[in-house]
């Protein structure tokens, strides 16, 4: 589970940080009483904010990541319309890079592990992005404090990496384009490099409030089975036939509650017959989080819309139960809507702020809002976080400029 991601030089973060990182973890755990950094991200994270502030690039940035690991950071600087790595660049001759720190539990012997991925890219004299520096490094609590270990350690694909017996060997990438971690993450004798690649290659980016879902009906789809939903969930027909298939019982149990989760649901015979109806764009959110193999994180960009103020509130508690169900998997979502917040604690809501008052400095400020006293006195006197939202407790002191000049 991710508990901290930082990013530097990078669309719109030039040094930005949401929840903990592996220096902060080991400061807090000596140190209490440090407040602000000791606030990791929870199962459940709602990323809010006003416009352009950087909700959805920071959405964008973690499916670049995700692309630069499981394919190629070529091809990621180029995919899903991006202008190439240069232009992502806020600081074209520095370096982009990004850190995640992760929290690791065994599900048969319950031991944490923490470890933190490091991934820098420069850009080579074409411009073209190189792995310049990559690092996986495992944070281990001793009677004298934390000792690290360097699970794996490449300057420009060459350095070392750690086994399945703890024996460091000798590690080189010819491909410069490539990272050490999707190459080793697929080999059984480094079962923790392995761990971060699964928990990577897990994430899930759903665009099911996007235009593009309509694509189902004129494009049609593959036959067949799928296991998952695909990121628009265009393939619901073939997910609900692999679930007749491989789980009868199981398929009419989840269709079940949540038709018993959707009134509307039960006026239809078949299921879905609709997919641009907000009741049926639920279905699908409420189908994706009764995965019998749930993604590790799933992120979600405006879930709320479209939908009708009673089917945000079924959404927030679905979420809630998923998180309940699967607590090593986590949901982050941004949003505009003060009902889906309601009812999560001041720690699961991140702010994204932007000064565009200022000509020096328009960067990014991500903070937590249960670093804020008055948030959290409001909020353990019963006041939602809604309300605290709609209240305007969670908006800073920036001043935004009136672009009709009123």
């Amino acid at each position: 589970m991710l508990l901290g991601v930082r990013i530097r030089n990078f669309d719109v973060f030039d040094d930005d940080k949401i929840g903990m990182m592996l220096e902060d973890s080991e400061i807090a755990s000596k140190d209490p009483s440090v407040r602000d950094i000791s606030i990791r991200m929870r199962n459940l994270n709602a990323l809010i904010g006003r416009n352009n502030t950087g909700k959805t690039s920071f959405l964008m940035a973690m499916s670049f990541l995700k692309r630069c690991i499981i394919s190629d950071v070529a091809s990621a600087s180029k995919a899903d319309g991006r202008p190439g790595f240069t232009n992502l660049l806020i600081d074209k001759e520095q370096p982009a890079s990004f850190d995640l720190f992760f929290k690791f539990k065994e599900k048969k012997t319950g031991n944490v592990t923490y470890m933190q991925y490091e991934l820098e890219l420069s850009r080579n004299k074409f411009g073209s992005p190189v792995i310049s520096s990559e690092k996986l490094i495992r944070s281990v609590r001793r009677d004298a404090g934390f000792e690290r270990q360097f699970i794996m350690n490449l300057q420009y694909g060459k350095g070392s990496a750690v086994d399945s017996k703890g024996q460091e060997s000798e590690a080189e990438i010819t491909n410069e384009h490539q990272t050490a971690l999707s190459i080793y993450g697929r080999l059984g004798q480094f079962p923790l490099i392995a761990g971060v690649f699964r928990e990577i290659e897990r994430w899930f980016f759903c665009a099911f409030s996007t235009d593009d879902i309509s694509s189902y009906y004129n494009d049609g789809n593959a036959p067949g089975g799928h296991r998952h939903l695909n990121s628009h969930g265009s393939n619901v027909s073939n997910v609900l036939e692999y679930m007749k298939m491989t789980d009868g019982e199981g398929y009419e149990r989840i269709i079940s509650e949540i038709k018993s989760a959707i009134p509307e649901m039960k006026k239809k015979k078949r299921l879905p017959e609709n997919l641009a109806s907000s009741p049926d764009k639920l279905f699908l959110y409420l189908l994706l989080l009764r995965d019998p193999d749930p993604h590790s994180t799933i992120f979600i960009e405006t879930p709320d819309k479209d939908l009708y103020h009673d089917m945000v509130d079924v959404l927030a508690d679905e979420m809630r139960e998923f998180t309940m169900r699967n607590p090593l998997s986590q949901i982050i979502f941004s949003t505009h809507n003060p009902y889906i917040i309601e009812s999560m604690n001041p720690r699961e809501i991140w702010v994204f702020e932007r000064d565009f008052g200022s000509e020096e400095d328009d960067s990014v400020n991500i903070r937590c809002a249960g670093s804020d006293e008055v948030v959290n006195a409001l909020f353990k006197r019963g006041v939602g976080m809604g309300a605290i939202w709609y209240g305007g407790h969670l908006d800073s002191d920036i001043e935004y400029d009136d672009p009709a000049g009123q």
